[in-house]
């Protein structure tokens, strides 16, 4: 029960005659309409007490129940107001709050609230609560709406296509958190979330509404021979549970131009939005118009299902071909940027041109993926985010696509870095071993579940000495081998691999995969071939009063270089690298060029940059200011 249902029942039970609803409402700071919301919520409570909410046409709304059921409900909300007063003068902190506050300005947008309503409730002054509406105003823009404030109070204003997209994107933040602190970890703001507002949504969402979209989708996952992941299945239904909300309640789309509404012939995912369309009139018993079935045809457009179904009957469309090129040169770019040739690996070909397809799908439809562990992957692998948000930009510069969202941009690295980190893991191993064959079975087998990835050829020392080492990469022996017996890293090692010979392999596994030389190395030969392949290479001081380059993309590198991407028409190919003398440091790569293909090769100066130790920064500085190019 949240603070709203328990302040209706408290005032129930304080009234025993037939009282209007705008007396109630008038007391709780809400509307009449809000009030008659709440009724069916507090009904269900009340179901346990035997009792109900009694409605008498013009005159007005009581608490129906015995006396015995009444003074226990009465210890009971009693009780709950106790606790839930207590939780929110010690869990409404700052965050929970503001997110509070939305939320409830979104699921009732026709309403106005006053700051003392919102001072009351959150125990907190109006001057907070004036700071909470003023930190919501970003989030209000980004969706194109307004927080309007005047003499009746505050309310949110905007269209129903970007009201609906900003209650679902807050629903499914608040889900994402729920979920996460359920698990054992997540913000500050989890206790709120697991109270009041999630019981807020809880009343909103009916019993009826969650069996019905499950429903809808198990049958959508049959017609189709499909499956939604977790991550698809959680955001349909929200965004389906939200459009039921609105229709419900009187809030319908606004109407679209025709040009706006992808209606093809036999294009499956037009079919499949007007049959739940069909489903959902059914079921609500309201006619949905043609702009609510494009909504529903954008809401399956944001999932893989539009891929698949793409791939199986619409396999030569020309945004599938688009989408191959863009794959095309995205894959190419980071084989150029890491050394390995993706386009060999047919899976991850055909992983990452798929996830195009539908990245590009959800662009052209503005229906961008969230992605919920966004802060987790820029803690982790920054430098090849960096990286992808460069290419991206290049490409849909070059196939004149609409900008593809960040969010979208770290679902994309994950395909790149599984990829690095599974070839990093590849080795193949020699295992030197003198003892009987069962012994040295047993060590294989650990290094198996240890190392899945490694290929593990097992032989005795002497033979060991007859080998030739050239195509291995690294020896494990549990027989003390001499510093001429061995060209490539050796690691000796117990024949049962306890914890503290993994830890000697995983140092050594580090130290192979780590060539820092390499990095100084790479970085000169990178700016040489991009002098080869036509940029003019130029190397300059930062001059103190220097006004910002402005151009295509900004990227600030990890160690602080700021990457300017700049398209020309004028056939100027220019590599500009700007030290700062005084720190010893590169302030930032200009990166000057008419030609797609440099720029994209470009991007690897911004990965090894990243990635290098800081010596090899230091060095290549000195080798720029030393040599000019």
């Amino acid at each position: 029960m949240n603070s709203r249902q328990i302040a209706f029942l408290r005032l129930l039970l304080e009234h025993e005659e037939y009282l209007p609803v705008s007396f109630y409402a008038g007391k709780m700071d809400v509307s009449d309409k809000t009030l008659r919301r709440m009724i069916p919520g507090v009904n269900e409570i009340l179901m346990s007490y035997n009792g109900a909410v009694e409605s008498r046409p013009g005159t007005g709304i009581k608490l129906e129940v015995n006396e015995e059921e009444r003074g226990r409900l009465m210890n009971s909300a009693f009780m709950m107001e106790l606790m839930d007063s207590g939780a929110l003068s010690g869990s409404w902190n700052q965050l929970s709050r503001r997110m509070d506050i939305a939320l409830n300005l979104l699921l009732y947008s026709d309403e106005t609230t006053s700051l003392s309503g919102l001072a009351y409730k959150y125990y907190v002054s109006k001057s907070s609560i004036a700071g909470d509406l003023k930190a919501l105003v970003p989030f209000a823009g980004k969706h194109e709406l307004r927080i309007a404030q005047g003499y009746g109070g505050t309310s949110v204003e905007g269209t129903e296509s970007c009201l609906r997209k900003a209650l679902a994107e807050l629903l499914l933040y608040i889900l994402d958190n729920n979920i996460n602190v359920n698990a054992g970890g997540g913000p500050a703001a989890a206790g709120m979330f697991e109270s009041d507002t999630l019981m807020t949504i809880l009343d909103i969402f009916t019993e009826e509404d969650l069996n019905f979209v499950e429903g809808l989708i198990k049958h959508i996952e049959t017609s189709a021979g499909y499956r939604f992941d977790e991550l698809e299945y959680m955001e349909f239904s929200v965004n389906l549970l939200v459009m039921i909300y609105r229709v419900r309640n009187g809030f319908f789309m606004e109407p679209i131009l025709k040009s706006n509404y992808r209606k093809q012939d036999g294009d499956p995912l037009n079919a499949m939005a007007f049959e739940l369309a069909s489903r959902l009139s059914g079921s609500y018993r309201y006619t949905l118009s043609v702009s609510e079935t494009s909504h529903i045809y954008n809401i399956l457009a944001a999932t893989h299902l539009g891929n698949f179904l793409l791939q199986k009957e619409l396999p030569e469309e020309e945004s599938r071909k688009t989408a191959v090129a863009f794959g095309e040169d995205f894959i190419d770019a980071f084989s150029v940027i890491t050394g390995i040739n993706l386009r060999t690996k047919s899976t991850f070909y055909v992983n990452v041109v798929s996830h195009i397809t539908l990245m590009l799908n959800r662009a052209a439809s503005s229906t961008p993926a969230r992605n919920p562990i966004i802060d987790i992957l820029l803690d982790n692998y920054k430098g090849t985010i960096n990286v992808c948000q460069i290419i991206c930009r290049i490409l849909t510069e070059k196939f004149r696509l609409p900008e593809i969202s960040f969010d979208e941009i770290c679902y994309l690295m994950l395909y790149i870095q599984g990829e690095l980190l599974a070839d990093e893991e590849k080795m193949n191993v020699i295992l030197v071993s003198n003892m009987s064959n069962s012994i040295t079975n047993i060590l294989k087998h650990k290094l198996s579940q240890n190392y899945p990835q490694w290929s593990v050829l097992s032989c005795d020392y002497n033979r060991f000495l007859n080998m030739s080492q050239k195509q291995y990469d690294l020896i494990l022996s549990t027989v003390p081998l001499g510093s001429g017996e061995h060209v490539i890293p050796y690691a000796l090692v117990s024949p049962l691999l306890d914890e503290k010979d993994c830890t000697v392999v995983n140092n050594l596994l580090k130290s192979c995969r780590h060539r820092e030389d390499l990095y100084l190395w790479e970085l000169i030969r990178t700016r040489n071939d991009l002098y080869d392949i036509g940029c003019t290479i130029e190397g300059r001081n930062r001059q103190p009063t220097e006004i910002p380059v402005t151009g295509l993309l900004k990227v600030t590198a990890l160690k602080e270089v700021e990457f300017v991407y700049i398209h020309n028409e004028a056939g100027i190919n220019r590599c500009e690298f700007v030290t700062d003398l005084c720190r010893k440091k590169l302030d930032k790569v200009i990166m000057d060029m008419s030609n797609w293909d440099f720029m994209l090769f470009a991007s690897k100066m911004v990965y090894l940059m990243d990635n290098c130790p800081d010596w090899a920064m230091t060095e290549f500085i000195q080798n720029i200011i030393t040599e000019g190019r």
